[in-house]
Parts: C-alpha cells; structure tokens; sequence
C-alpha cells in the first residue's frame, strides 16, 4: 500500500509540473502575440513640416521589405484635414491630405496631428505618427516667386551648392522666406541625375546637363532652369 501511495504521488507531481510548464508556454505566446510590431516608416511628410491653409501634402508610408506581403489593412486618422479616410493597402502606401482654407465656414487648424494604423495578415498591428503645422490664415500665400537673376541656376563644377530663392507674399502684405521643407515647400526636379535639392532648399549639382526644378507652395509653383556646364568635381 506504501508502494502504491508512493506511485500516487510521484504521478501527481509530474502532471503538477507538466501543468506549469505548459502554463507557461501559453503565457509566453500570449506575451509574443500581444507585442506590438513598427515594420514601417512615415516618409512624407516629415514632422514639424509647415503648410499652408487650403495646401495639400501627401502621406506616404513604406513598409519594410519583409512586410510588404503580409499587409492587410490601413487606417489612417488626420483631425482637421482630409482625404485619406479610405487607404488603400498597397505597398507604398499613399493618399494627399488636404488642409481647410478657412472658407465656406470651414477652419484652418493650427496643426494636424496624423497617426497611421495598419493590419498585418497574422492579426498583428503597428502604428507611427507625424504632424504638421498650419499658417494662420493671415499668412496665406498670394504669390511665389523666386529671385529673377537666379533663372537660370548655373553651375560650374559638379559638387557645388547653392541656395534656390523662394518668397512667399501673404494675404496681410507681408514677404515671407519659404526655403526649404521645414516652410511648406515642396521640390521636383526633371532630371534628378543633374541636380538633387536637400531638405533646406540648397541646390546641389551631380552631373553635366540641364534641369528644371519646379517649387511649390500650397497651390502657387513657380519653374527654374538649371544648367550644370563642366564635370570637375568640386573638393
């Protein structure tokens, strides 16, 4: 019978301990599942940026690349502006947010505070978040333009650098320096290969050619030719 007891005993603590050890498997799954993942990043626009009221900027968002394929879905939350209240799920993912211009009893925010969410196929989610900031409506532009003496932009030697003038005339009379990302404006360039613009507006040259950048401003843009005309690195 002390035998028996023995065995009885013996049984019950090994199922005693298979018991906590799959217990705590089950809590260590839990605690993986329930771990948020960030496999993305907010490219546009950067946070801090400033715009205009009644501008438009794009929301662009790039998942890494081991996330791509399990995307499912995508929310995105911009108090204050819209458009992008149906987002595709589509690698990259991207939708332009319009900011109020304060007409047809509309206000423009001070700022827009832009939260993006996303879904991934195992149930898994992320999220990241930018913002922007808005003009007073005092301050919206009436005119763009660029200095006159800098069309075209030229450059003698691949390397060089130099600023892009870019004033901006508001609705209370005042002139305003618009240069750079930071201030709302935004950059293309036709031939990237010739000339690439840094987030400060500065003008870099990278190869012999001609160019044509155009400079935005909420709604206003204005062109200006660029040519590079020698190949000698500069040092």
């Amino acid at each position: 019978m002390t035998r028996n007891l023995l065995t009885i005993m013996a049984t019950t603590t090994e199922k005693m301990k298979i018991k906590r050890c799959n217990l705590r498997l089950i809590a260590l799954t839990t605690l993986v599942i329930s771990v948020p993942v960030l496999p993305f990043t907010i490219e546009s626009p950067r946070s801090g940026e400033q715009v205009m009221p009644g501008q438009s900027v794009w929301l662009i968002v790039q998942p890494d690349s081991s996330a791509e394929a399990e995307l499912r879905a995508v929310q995105v939350l911009a108090p204050g502006a819209s458009g992008c209240e149906k987002v595709q799920a589509t690698v990259p993912i991207q939708c332009q947010l319009t900011i109020p211009d304060g007409s047809n009893k509309t206000t423009a925010p001070l700022a827009v505070d832009i939260r993006v969410h996303v879904t991934y196929a195992n149930g898994m989610q992320g999220s990241a978040s930018t913002y922007i900031n808005v003009a007073s409506v005092s301050e919206a532009l009436t005119a763009l333009r660029g200095n006159p003496r800098e069309r075209p932009l030229m450059f003698d030697a691949i390397g060089q650098e130099k600023d892009l003038t870019v004033l901006g005339w508001t609705v209370d009379g005042a002139t305003r320096d618009l240069r750079g990302r930071s201030k709302g404006t935004l950059y293309s360039v036709s031939n990237p290969a010739v000339v690439k613009v840094r987030e400060d507006g500065r003008v870099i040259a990278q190869a012999a050619g001609a160019a044509t950048i155009t400079v935005q401003n909420g709604s206003l843009f204005f062109e200006v030719p660029v040519i590079v005309c020698v190949g000698v690195k500069v040092r």
